[in-house]
């Protein structure tokens, strides 16, 4: 009996652990370090449009935060996991697209479209990240492999910016 006692209140404990470190927003990822346990939040920003010509025939086009770095910084590791608030049903692959920045003079750059004098091209590489349930509504976005760098994450409305160091 003391032993189903003493499990109970070691299960309520890690259930109460993991619950303290859940984003209590929808729609704003967090880094979560699996080692501490502990979730760090991401620099926000909205987003900063810019446009841009380049040479005679040519222009482009997409968005910018100020600074070379994130005030949000993570050490590199093979796996890295963000944490996110979604409304239930909803796909975070589908709310979320993770991309890299371009470093430009004193910003961080996010170039969306591209045009010529004869075409416009709108594309952008985005790194595929996996997703694992937590539990309804809240998940784990897991990224492998990043390299040194500026990345944020991006909904239609923030952007969600970090360093890799």
């Amino acid at each position: 009996m003391k032993t189903f006692f003493l499990v109970m209140i070691l299960l309520f404990n890690s259930f109460m652990i993991l619950a303290q470190n859940l984003p209590e927003f929808n729609d704003k990822p967090a880094y979560y370090d699996s080692k501490s346990k502990k979730t760090t939040e991401l620099e926000k920003s909205q987003y900063n449009s810019m446009a841009k010509a380049r040479g005679l025939f040519s222009a482009e086009g997409g968005f910018f935060l100020n600074g070379v770095s994130s005030s949000s910084k993570i050490a590199k590791q093979p796996e890295l996991m963000f944490v996110v608030k979604v409304i239930s049903g909803t796909d975070p692959t589908s709310v979320f697209d993770l991309v890299r920045f371009e470093i430009r003079k004193d910003k961080r750059v996010f170039i969306t479209t591209k045009a010529k004098a004869t075409s416009t091209t709108t594309s952008f590489e985005k790194i595929s990240y996996g997703v694992k349930k937590i539990k309804d509504e809240y998940y784990y976005l897991i990224v492998k492999n990043m390299e040194k760098g500026e990345y944020f994450f991006g909904s239609n409305e923030f952007m969600f910016a970090f360093s890799i160091i």
